[in-house]
């Protein structure tokens, strides 16, 4: 999944400008995360659980700072319905109190967000606003999906 993401992560930026007209640099901001997204596949051959902690815990902060830089209105916090999809998927039956701690985390991270997360830093106009918020929309599903895909049928022994 980490990979995946990785392979994803430069694309934001540039479809962001493509599809909203607006938003490019403050878009770079997202680039932050690509380097933890990165370093997870080298902690899993050393620290499997903690590797399975990480994808959806630097989703949260990922999903956060998008957020934060372009406000609720945007969509970004679409984003931590995958988090939580993976937080519940991707452990084990014996890790369950992992799995449901960050679940927990994403869902207070959320509400926190929604009601106390401040106006966006870079403010786009309505318009632009929403073209980015069709995107989200649409890139959220497929994350959605790709993760629902990728654990469908998974044995978490």
């Amino acid at each position: 999944m980490a990979w995946v993401i990785v392979a994803n992560k430069p694309l934001y930026p540039v479809t962001i400008w493509w599809f909203v007209g607006g938003g490019f640099e403050p878009s770079l901001a997202t680039l932050i995360a690509a380097p933890l997204y990165a370093a997870v596949p080298f902690l899993a051959r050393r620290a499997p659980l903690m590797a399975r902690v990480a994808t959806p815990a630097v989703g949260l902060a990922d999903t956060l700072l998008a957020t934060k830089v372009f406000g609720p209105g945007s969509g970004t916090e679409l984003f931590l319905f995958a988090c939580g999809l993976l937080a519940a998927l991707s452990f084990r039956p014996h890790e369950v109190w992992w799995s449901r701690g960050l679940i927990g985390l994403i869902f207070v991270a959320f509400v926190a967000m929604r009601l106390g997360g401040g106006a966006a830093l870079y403010a786009l106009p309505p318009d632009q606003l929403g073209r980015l918020l069709g995107l989200n929309i649409f890139s959220s599903a497929s994350l959605f999906a790709f993760i629902g895909l990728r654990f469908a049928g998974a044995d978490r022994e």
